[in-house]
């Protein structure tokens, strides 16, 4: 019986005791609790791979997990088949998608459903006691998803997970209770409980901490239970739950099997049982042990080991002479280390596609930086160059066969092609560093760009990869600071000019720090609201994994849903005051907006974390399936006047046409975001103006607004409660207004839930750009130039910290984040490119 995201605290603590009462008293009796350890992803399709094969999943499993495909490789499920076990399953469809012809009879849930905390419970439950009483089947698999769906919905601490808790808890009583019975009367039955992984203080899952890491593993029907030596419970990892399932039906071992039995914990066997089987289950991993590591000496002095502990064997089958404990010690010795060093040499690199892809990105940022021109002309040397250079290396691999890879010399080629081309770049294009130093406010522009370097640089750490958002809290105030200063310096010039122009025409003047007529005294203060606005939203939601047991504003708001509501009913309205539209279309808009702020409150109100209207009850589904017609409406209304802009005044059609992305994108996001972010965007809004106006004002280079705008962009980011763990990922978001699992509606939802901000500042600057054209495709050529030196700069730290500890718990994740979030702003900077090339499509038949 798996209990998705059924962590340890469940069940051990006085939480666990508190809520699953009888499960305690089972163990109190005739159970046996042990402490499950799991590696990252902790997601249920890889830890479902580890517990059936007692392999490492890989990191792609992660992505892999919403579209399942038939596992491979030999597993425990495939050894009860073959050897004419009955199998039967209910509950999560990934089994069946993972194991498709193994069970005799099965039902399926779907587990991304995660709205649904009832129907995926009581569709396994309700085939429990007709399976009690047939004696068809031999091994039965339940898995429940309730758990883990309150947990993505509303976090550990909801109301929802006691009640949860206690029904998971009366179930596995249920069950213990027939497998007592079945033991009375002769049949041997095991009973497991365990978690597939565990739930983060936030909800999610994905990481590795320590919550997301310690799963609970009950067994019921056992002879034993094993303690340490303080009475704590055994500790065993999750990849050794195969090979001991496999030992107790007395099955093969998987062929793939990693992990290191531990059937003496629960069972009393006798010693000549358990010798052979703690010697088949280290010849069969030392197999793997020579097969994957490659270090000579480490398989030397581990191989010795192995045949001292064999040696001791053998003679203890001779003459029983030899301590037991030293054998028993000599194999589990062994195993812990042949699995330890295993773990981290089974992944391989291709280092010849990665050399690729570094390559590859650095070409086109020195292209985005240095050249002058989008295309260049291919030269006869350069042909020629190209046609040598794969010649000598043609013959020097052919004396060498075993060297002679096709991919090796493309990569050789493109090696010598980027260099050569980057001295092209380089002679012909030599001014333009200079000119990117040379004009502007230098001053203004280096202190952002060394602030954005240091981003670039403190991503080699894996505490600032863990704590990134206090990166970004930090450059966020630096910037606010600066554009102050230059506010002051430019008021302080003012008044010095007036004072002199007065002296000059000896005329007294009263002179004021705060001139009421000077604008830059309002924007001076009007700026210190961006601290305070500031100050407010780092503590809306709580990114610190440090500082867990603090409570943020999130988890105050809901403790109280009158608050909640107060919240975004303001942040509704707000959105509705400060959309971005033209004076003659305020009216209409506005119209249009006030029904679909009603979808979007009622939206929440059908998930029960704002107030409820009396006597309104939905599901929430059809609030959402108006709020996309009233969409679709806007966007109607929004391509009539674009065609009208195409045909009479051309100036103004990428402004509307700005205007319907953005607009568009801040409604959609209202409506997948939790109830307390949505105030997120409002605020955004009025910030990226507010940021317009005073960069104008203070006359301020395109350059400079690209910095501060990308800044803005990756603060409300973090101000949203994103992180670099995959566990911080609102995967409810992704299920809004929809009944069933669609994977690609899913996955737009999520990327748009989670990249709202940076993509949402992206476009404000476009649209503030009243400049032309060409500085439309300035600012994308510079915004993506820093876009792909982050990505390819953190590409190559993670290749050289490819042996790093927390590789695969902290740099792959935020390497996932990364690609992820270049990919969608190469498509926003495609869509803007598209934008105005339609602008000079001679459209005469409309």
């Amino acid at each position: 019986m798996v209990i998705d995201g059924l962590r340890w605290d469940f069940v051990a603590d006085s939480f666990g005791k508190e809520t699953m009462p009888l499960t305690n008293d089972i163990l109190t009796n005739n159970g046996c609790l042990l402490q499950a350890n799991l590696q990252a992803p902790t997601v249920t399709m890889p830890r479902i791979k580890a517990m059936m094969t007692g392999t490492v999943p890989n990191f792609i499993d992660i992505v892999l997990n919403f579209g399942s495909k038939p596992l491979q490789n030999d597993n425990l499920l495939l050894q009860a088949k073959k050897h004419g076990h009955k199998l039967i399953f209910y509950g999560d469809e990934t089994w069946l998608s993972l194991f498709p012809h193994i069970f005799n009879r099965h039902d399926g849930t779907t587990s991304f459903v995660v709205t649904d905390f009832t129907e995926v419970d009581n569709n396994v439950t309700r085939h429990i006691k007709d399976e009690m009483y047939r004696d068809d089947w031999t091994v039965m698999i339940l898995h429940y998803l309730g758990l883990d769906h309150i947990g993505h919905m509303e976090g550990p601490a909801s109301i929802l997970i006691k009640p949860k808790l206690r029904e998971m808890d009366r179930i596995i009583d249920e069950i213990a209770q027939n497998v007592d019975n079945w033991k009375r009367n002769g049949v041997p039955t095991l009973f497991v409980v365990c978690g597939d992984h565990g739930m983060k203080n936030s909800g999610g899952h994905g990481g590795s901490t320590l919550e997301e890491t310690t799963v609970p593993f009950i067994v019921i029907g056992g002879t034993h239970c094993a303690y340490q030596k303080n009475y704590e419970p055994i500790k065993i990892e999750q990849l050794d739950v195969a090979v001991t399932l496999s030992a107790a039906l007395g099955l093969p071992i998987p062929s793939t099997n990693l992990g290191s039995v531990f059937l003496d914990n629960i069972y009393i066997l006798d010693h000549h049982n358990w010798l052979f089987l703690l010697y088949y289950n280290t010849k069969q991993v030392f197999d793997h042990f020579r097969r994957l590591v490659h270090n000579e000496s480490e398989i030397e002095n581990v191989l010795q080991k192995y045949v001292n502990a064999v040696d001791l064997h053998v003679a203890w089958m001779n003459s029983n002479k030899t301590d037991i404990e030293d054998i028993i010690f000599s194999y589990k010795q062994i195993l812990n280390e042949m699995k330890g060093t295993i773990i981290n040499s089974i992944v391989k690199y291709d280092f010849r596609l990665m050399t690729v892809a570094v390559f590859a990105l650095c070409q086109i940022i020195i292209i985005l930086f240095f050249m002058r021109f989008p295309v260049w002309t291919i030269h006869k040397k350069t042909a020629s160059f190209f046609l040598c250079s794969g010649i000598i290396y043609y013959f020097h691999s052919f004396e060498n066969a075993t060297s002679f890879y096709p991919t090796s010399i493309l990569l050789f080629l493109l090696v010598i092609g980027v260099i050569y081309n980057n001295c092209e770049l380089y002679i012909n294009s030599r001014y333009c560093l200079c000119q990117m130093y040379t004009t502007g406010p230098i001053r203004r522009i280096v202190l952002l760009q060394i602030g954005t370097l240091l981003h670039i640089v403190s991503l080699a750490s894996s505490s600032f990869i863990e704590e990134e958002h206090q990166t970004w809290f930090f450059l966020w105030a630096t910037a606010i600071v600066i554009i102050l200063y230059h506010l002051f310096i430019e008021d302080l010039v003012f008044l010095v000019n007036k004072f002199e122009l007065s002296v000059a025409r000896h005329r007294n003047i009263n002179i004021s720090l705060f001139d009421a007529n000077s604008r830059k005294d309002l924007l001076f203060c009007t700026v210190p609201l961006l601290f305070f606005g500031h100050i407010f939203l780092r503590r809306l939601n709580s990114t610190d994994n440090r500082r867990t047991d603090q409570l943020d504003i999130f988890e105050w708001l809901n403790k109280d849903k009158i608050w909640m509501t107060i919240v975004l009913l303001i942040a509704l309205i707000l959105l509705i005051l400060v959309t971005l539209e033209e004076d003659k279309y305020k009216k209409q808009s506005f119209f249009l907006n006030i029904p679909i702020v009603i979808c979007i409150y009622l939206r929440h109100m059908c998930n029960g974390t704002v107030i409820k209207i009396p006597f309104y009850s939905s599901s929430g589904i059809y609030e959402v399936q108006i709020f996309w017609g009233i969409i679709m409406l806007s966007l109607i209304n929004y391509g009539y006047r674009v065609i009208v802009r195409l045909k009479y005044s051309r100036q103004y059609f990428i402004r509307t046409m700005f205007l319907l992305i953005i607009n568009t994108w801040v409604m959609i996001s209202a409506m997948l975001h939790k109830p307390h972010n949505v105030i997120l965007l409002p605020v955004q809004l009025m910030t990226g103006c507010l940021i317009d106006w005073i960069l104008r004002e203070i006359s301020c280079s395109l350059d400079l607004h690209v910095y501060v705008y990308y800044w803005l962009g990756n603060v409300f980011y973090f101000y949203q409660g994103n992180s670099n763990s995959l566990a911080n990922i609102n995967i409810a978001a992704g299920y809004v207004g929809l009944r069933s699992y669609m994977p690609f509606v899913t996955g737009m939802y999520l990327i748009i839930n989670t990249y709202s901000a940076p993509v949402l500042a992206y476009f404000q600057f476009i649209y503030y750009i009243h400049c032309g054209i060409l500085n439309i495709v300035r600012a994308n050529k510079i915004y993506l130039s820093w876009r792909l030196l982050t990505t390819t700069a953190y590409m190559i730290i993670v290749i050289i910290l490819r042996d790093h500890l927390f590789v695969w718990s902290v740099f792959s994740p935020k390497l996932l984040y990364e690609a992820t979030y270049s990919v969608i702003m190469c498509c926003n900077i495609l869509l803007t490119s598209i934008v105005i090339m339609v602008q000079f499509i001679p459209f005469k038949s409309i």
